[in-house]
């Protein structure tokens, strides 16, 4: 077989629905008759690493791979036919070729009849590689293979360069003419979306990746694969940011077809880049002072020829791939850039006119700033800014405000600068805001801060250090803190009917009610009153908020969700996106569990509700993130991978994305993941460095859960009784914080007894454990029935830990208890893991073995339902351990004795019951009949197949099966 060149990248991922087309066409093809199909896509998009993957993976197809080279001074006829045969893994003799030599047309006709002769033996796929550099003879060969007989089990795949590919292009004419014949198909392979990128940059590194690196790296490669690989080779996991300068290798990657252009076209190719936008052959005569505007015109046809350019319908040209722009211009010198820039600002002033648009505004702000004229780049930044202001333009706004804040210190001459200073800081503030821009908003919020007159804006400093709060917690910086609300408080003590004064006591309840302070309620129930009074939204808002949150900690859960629905209404007024998101939380809250299907409903109705209304990304991903968690914890693992996915996949801001990357971590864990369990929970923790002190987070109880998966039981005993032990309110999670405690240690004493070693410390650490905590913690928040189940479930595997643990005979009796109790309060991982407990206990004592059996099929099927894969295993390895029958029941069993006459379809479904190992009492309770009836209708079906027992009677069906599938 010939074997193709490795792949330029051997990581192939986001290609599910390229390689199933291909996969579906050999399987035709093997099956039916011939088929072709021609692959495009640009240079390094991973053509060929498509093809040789659907080619080695799930075919037993002759693969013969043969490819099309770009040489300049010779042409070798039928090149790719040529090396392909020499590649074979036999002799040509071997393979029944004479030789290669002779007339174009012999060797044509000879290799098409040793195609038909290898058909009639072996299906063959005949893959051809970039046949854009294919020479006249080679198409005429495909073509004559192509035409060929129909009845013969080939496959013929060829890719193509589509960006090389002009109209005048010698493949043109061969394309067309195959596209008229039949059983000829094509497909595109498109660069990849981020979500691709992000999965190949993983694979890639070895690890979950910074969103920041995903977002650089897919910005300047566009999804090509070739490039993100070329990008970030030699890059560490930590990584923030692609290289600022490109390495050597990806920039001629990039510069591939620019290379083979003329000098000239080169140049203008060069000037095109540093411009940084399409622009028509005219206009690019007058940046380069040119008057021959024919021979830049017939320069830039050479460059579309190549593939370099695209030529736009709109008669402006532009680069097929843009990184090829960023890399001519950062070959450029700083003082040549400089230049071309200036010349391209003043080519569009000179050409302003009014009403200007705003792409052209934008433009020349760019081209200022980039030519180092500050006066003029902090004037049209400004201009810019105002231009493209709305909702549609908010991310570019800032880019441009950010610019100006930063260019107006260097201006001391610039009159009122500290006043125009201030001006636009408040405006990117409140444009970060509207964006859901977290760092933008508070590094505006902190310099307004450290310019600001404390004692001559008291009202202004309170609100200010507030809101850098809320930013601080959602950059993941600092949780919310006690002393800093008591400073917002103090500030607008003097003004005490005043909006501020509301919102800082109500942040104050807040920060009181997470650290467990006395205060909490008084401030609350004051801030309400001030914000009413007030008429302010927004502090009526936080401070509904609050008081939803002391009304739900006190246990009045009507009263929570009133003033919980309350606060979402003045948020939406106010257009306050973190008093909404914090509002519904304790809305939903005061009326279940987070650890429940309503919760995640409820979440997925607001997240639907802030899009209607314009919300920011950020806050849509944090309930979007909050959504997730929900889904996971009831086993809805289909929608909770595709909230993940989108999560995941956006600009959710470091809160949506720690939220989003501890569920994942869990998820991951439970199903086995383990390389991507620890990624995700590295990425949290590198996003919030101190994740315990966020007691809104369940990053212990996840940790826990990672280290436990990892075989790290020390590790996990830690990391749970950080999260029992922090101080404050219990962290998200904290219910299962001693369960998993109890958990590590039970692992710890059952390896020491395993391995013949003391256990004492093991069982003495768990005594210690149990005594301070001699029940699992429990969530503030109103005691719902669920939630109630709940408890009593992590109680019940909590007990059962320590049976485990200490190796007691009633241990199976406890995870019994477990099993039940976790089957009724909804939680299915914990369900399924207590199964297993229960059959391995089950199957340790001497009368267990039908209630372990039961027990461990019930375990598998909801492990397999789940994806448990660690839980899966585990009873698989019990079940053989116990040798215990665990295949499904199937009708074909009794269906294979349908020649038999007087079998009933009650006897048949016992029969199916039978072979796969089912005893008397699982059939009866199946079918929900007695075990006497089961008795009777075995004993007619002994007699009427003449075997003596079961045994027997299994293996006629067994016999008779397999005589069956001869057959077929």
């Amino acid at each position: 077989m010939a074997v193709p060149p490795e792949p330029s990248s051997p990581v192939l991922v986001g290609r599910d629905r390229e390689l199933g087309i291909i996969r579906g066409l050999l399987e035709r093809s093997a099956a039916e008759e011939a088929q072709t199909l021609v692959v495009s896509g640009d240079a390094g998009v991973g053509k060929t690493a498509l093809v040789t993957r659907a080619c080695s993976e799930g075919t037993d197809a002759m693969t013969i791979f043969g490819a099309c080279l770009p040489l300049t001074s010779m042409s070798i006829p039928l090149l790719p036919i040529r090396t392909a045969l020499r590649n074979l893994d036999e002799s040509l003799e071997e393979a029944g070729i004479v030789d290669l030599d002779g007339d174009e047309r012999d060797v044509t006709v000879r290799f098409d009849d040793w195609l038909g002769r290898r058909c009639r033996v072996h299906p063959v796929v005949l893959v051809v590689d970039d046949v854009q550099w294919a020479d006249r003879s080679t198409l005429d060969a495909l073509m004559y293979v192509i035409a060929g007989p129909a009845r013969r089990h080939l496959t013929v795949i060829a890719t193509l360069r589509a960006g090389e590919v002009g109209l005048g292009h010698p493949l043109q004419r061969w394309l067309a003419d195959i596209r008229r014949l039949p059983r000829v198909f094509e497909l595109g392979v498109e660069p990849l979306d981020r979500t691709g990128t992000a999965e190949q940059i993983e694979e890639l590194m070895g690890g979950v990746p910074h969103q920041s690196l995903i977002d650089d790296v897919h910005g300047h490669a566009r999804g090509n694969p070739y490039f993100t690989r070329l990008m970030v080779s030699g890059l560490t996991p930590d990584a923030r940011a692609a290289p600022v300068a490109f390495p050597v290798d990806l920039s001629s990657a990039v510069l591939q077809a620019w290379f083979r252009l003329s000098p000239e076209t080169r140049r203008l190719a060069t000037v095109l880049a540093v411009g940084g936008a399409a622009i028509s052959a005219g206009d690019l005569a007058e940046v380069v002072a040119d008057s021959d505007v024919d021979g830049v015109r017939s320069a830039l046809a050479e460059a579309v020829g190549s593939g370099t350019l695209d030529g736009l319908v709109d008669g402006s040209f532009w680069f097929h791939h843009p990184m090829s722009a960023e890399v001519l211009a950062a070959a450029l010198s700083d003082d040549e850039r400089r230049e071309w820039h200036r010349r391209f600002a003043n080519h569009l002033e000179a050409r302003l006119e009014e009403p200007a648009s705003v792409a052209s505004v934008v433009a020349i702000a760019d081209h200022r700033y980039r030519s180092g004229e500050a006066r003029s780049a902090f004037e049209w930044a400004l201009r810019a800014a105002d231009a493209v202001e709305g909702a549609d333009g908010r991310a570019e706004e800032l880019r441009l405000l950010r610019r100006a804040v930063d260019l107006l210190p260097k201006l001391p001459d610039i009159a009122e600068a500290d006043e125009q200073l201030g001006g636009l800081l408040r405006r990117q503030r409140s444009v970060a805001a509207d964006a859901g821009a977290t760092f933008d908003e508070l590094e505006a919020v902190e310099a307004m801060l450290d310019r600001l007159d404390d004692e001559a804006e008291p009202l202004v400093a309170a609100e200010l250090i507030v809101r850098r709060m809320h930013l601080r917690f959602m950059a993941g910086r600092s949780f919310i803190e006690v002393a800093e609300m008591r400073e917002a408080v103090r500030r607008s003590s003097a003004r005490p009917a005043s909006p501020e004064f509301a919102l800082g006591l109500a942040e104050l309840a807040h920060a009181e009610l997470w650290a467990e302070m006395p205060d909490a309620a008084v401030h609350a129930h004051d801030a309400i009153a001030v914000a009413r009074d007030a008429n302010d939204p927004r502090a009526l808002a936080h401070a509904l908020a609050a008081g939803s949150m002391v009304a739900l900690y006190a246990g009045d859960g009507l009263r929570a969700r009133e003033l919980g629905e309350q606060a979402v209404e003045a948020a939406l007024e106010a257009h306050d996106w973190f008093a909404y998101v914090h509002a519904v939380l304790w809305e939903a809250n005061a009326v279940e569990t987070w650890a429940s299907g309503w919760f995640a409903d409820r979440m997925r109705t607001r997240r639907v509700e802030l899009t209607a209304r314009g919300g920011p990304q950020a806050y849509i991903a944090w309930l979007s993130a909050n959504e997730a968690v929900s889904l996971l914890v009831v086993g809805r693992g289909v929608e909770c991978e595709e909230r993940l996915r989108v999560a995941l996949g956006s600009d959710a801001g470091p809160l949506g994305d720690v939220l989003a990357r501890l569920t994942a971590a869990r998820f991951a864990a439970l199903r086995g993941r383990l390389g991507d369990a620890r990624g995700h929970l590295l990425r949290a923790d590198e996003l919030f460095a101190d994740g315990s002190a966020f007691l809104a987070f369940e990053f212990d109880a996840v940790r826990a859960e990672v280290r436990l998966a990892g075989g790290d039981p020390d590790g996990a005993y830690e990391a749970a009784l950080a999260g029992a032990t922090g101080g404050g309110s219990p962290p998200t999670m904290c219910e299962w914080l001693m369960p998993l405690a109890a958990r590590a240690l039970a692992d710890l004493a059952r390896a020491a007894r395993d391995t013949g070693a003391d256990a004492s410390d093991a069982l003495a650490r768990l005594d210690a454990l149990v005594a301070r905590f001699p029940h699992t913690l429990r969530d503030a928040g109103v005691l719902t029935p669920l939630m109630q189940r709940q408890i009593v479930a992590f109680d019940a595997m909590y007990a059962a830990e320590q049976a485990r643990a200490r190796g007691r005979a009633d241990a199976s009796l406890a995870w019994c208890e477990a099993v039940e109790a976790c089957s009724t309060a909804h939680i299915p991982w914990e369900e399924a893991y207590s199964r297993w407990r229960a059959a391995e206990a089950l199957f340790a004592r001497a009368r267990g073995r039908r209630e372990g059996t039961e027990m461990l099929r019930s375990g598998l099927a909801l492990a397999r339902n789940l994806g448990a894969r660690p839980v899966e295993g585990e009873l698989l390895d019990l079940a053989r351990r116990a040798r215990v029958p665990i295949e499904e029941p199937s009708s074909f069993a009794s269906g294979v004795l349908g020649p038999l006459p007087g079998l009933t379809p009650r006897e048949r479904e016992i029969l199916d019951l039978i072979v796969v190992g089912r005893t008397y009492s699982e059939i009866a309770r199946a079918l929900v009949i007695s075990e006497k009836t089961v008795s009777t209708h075995v004993s007619h079906l002994l007699a009427k197949t003449g075997t003596a027992n079961r045994v027997e009677l299994a293996g006629l069906v067994h016999r008779v099966a397999d005589e069956h599938g001869r057959d077929e």
